[in-house]
């Protein structure tokens, strides 16, 4: 659920919705600007039913092309007549395009004003999202992710992976509870990813002290545990949870559970493996006893914040003609999603926005997306 943070020193540029890298144009980015009314006559015949006369795309996944760069124009057709980028529809169009045609329609639709896709429908804010959506888990883990009742753990400061893991493992019933299989079949990936990216922004507060156990027995117990869980129980693993602070009765149900059978793993069975009660509970109370804290100092980032990064290339400050970098502001929400979605899977060629999309969960991608399409379009 915070896979979210893990990146953000990678990404000093984050999109570019269509096309290559954005570099100096190739030497047709620098050809003589086309000739606009003859633009307009092949834009007619054969733009007209997707993008319009007017630039602004037809359809949710479809971009506008009003007022966009010539540069990056003219690269994409180029990019399309020569089959360096992939769709079938528009490689055939493109292919019937004279070099002429191409450079008129890139003049027409960049003389254009630009479209707005109108206001984004979402929050783009993946925590403000989380909190919405996670106002079901508030009855037993809290609204803040910081439980008040015995037996039940607190979510707030935990990795957002380990958020998300266990969520996706209740989903598909590889771990069993039967209110959180009934909580998480209400929720797709990027809700739950939202949510976990809410929990892990939160403050976790200690858990009250257990009337069983001792902290001071519990240290030497807890050695075994501090490689995975961390030294004094704060992880330093995405997909573990951090203990320090947690539930006393939490803690010693569920190393029971691991103990006996009743939850699958085999390397905790191994390490609880002859543990007598006892020792689990001063197990328990050693890590009761620890301060908790954020799991990870970095907070997870909302579309403008991404956007810092993105708009070295794609702001409207960047208006470099020479720049092949789209602007986003006004795209269309559903276009966007799909294009970075395409560049994370390896759907677009694009070595470069392939691997700074690879880390991006679906709840980055969303936010980004939801943000450029609310900005107005310069």
């Amino acid at each position: 659920m915070k896979k979210l943070t893990l990146s953000l020193i990678l990404l000093p540029m984050l999109l570019t919705a269509c096309g290559k890298q954005p570099t100096p144009a190739a030497p047709e980015a620098t050809a003589p600007k086309g000739d606009l009314a003859a633009g307009k006559i092949v834009a007619e015949a054969k733009c007209f039913s997707c993008h319009g006369l007017d630039g602004k795309g037809t359809g949710p996944d479809i971009p506008n092309l009003g007022g966009q760069k010539e540069a990056y124009l003219l690269n994409a057709l180029n990019g399309y007549r020569t089959g360096t980028r992939q769709h079938a529809a528009l490689q055939q169009l493109s292919s019937e395009l004279t070099e002429a045609d191409v450079n008129n329609i890139a003049a027409y639709y960049a003389s254009q004003k630009p479209a707005s896709a109108g206001a984004a429908t979402g929050a783009a804010d993946t925590v403000v999202a989380g909190k919405a959506a996670a106002a079901a888990c508030g009855a037993c883990h809290g609204m803040d992710g910081n439980s008040k009742m015995p037996g039940t753990p607190s979510l707030a400061g935990q990795h957002p992976g380990f958020l998300l893991n266990a969520m996706q493992d209740y989903k598909d019933n590889s771990r069993k509870d039967a209110i959180m299989a009934v909580q998480v079949a209400k929720l797709d990936k990027v809700a739950m990813e939202n949510i976990a990216a809410y929990f892990a922004a939160q403050t976790p507060v200690a858990r009250d002290k257990p009337a069983a156990g001792s902290a001071t027995a519990g240290e030497p117990l807890s050695g075994k545990c501090g490689g995975c869980h961390g030294q004094q129980g704060h992880s330093a693993d995405e997909k573990t949870p951090s203990l320090a602070g947690q539930d006393a009765q939490y803690l010693v149900k569920t190393m029971k559970n691991y103990r006996d059978g009743g939850r699958a793993h085999a390397e905790m069975k191994a390490m609880l493996a002859g543990v007598k009660d006892p020792d689990l509970a001063n197990i328990a109370a050693f890590y009761v006893a620890q301060q908790p804290k954020q799991a990870l100092a970095t907070q997870p980032t909302a579309g403008q914040q991404w956007a810092e990064r993105c708009d070295k290339c794609h702001g409207a400050t960047n208006d470099n003609p020479a720049m092949v970098a789209p602007h986003l502001a006004g795209q269309p929400v559903a276009y966007l999603v799909k294009a970075l979605t395409d560049y994370r899977e390896g759907k677009r060629v694009q070595s470069a926005m392939h691997a700074m999309g690879a880390p991006l969960s679906d709840a980055d991608i969303q936010a980004i997306a939801e943000y450029y399409a609310g900005q107005p379009p310069k």
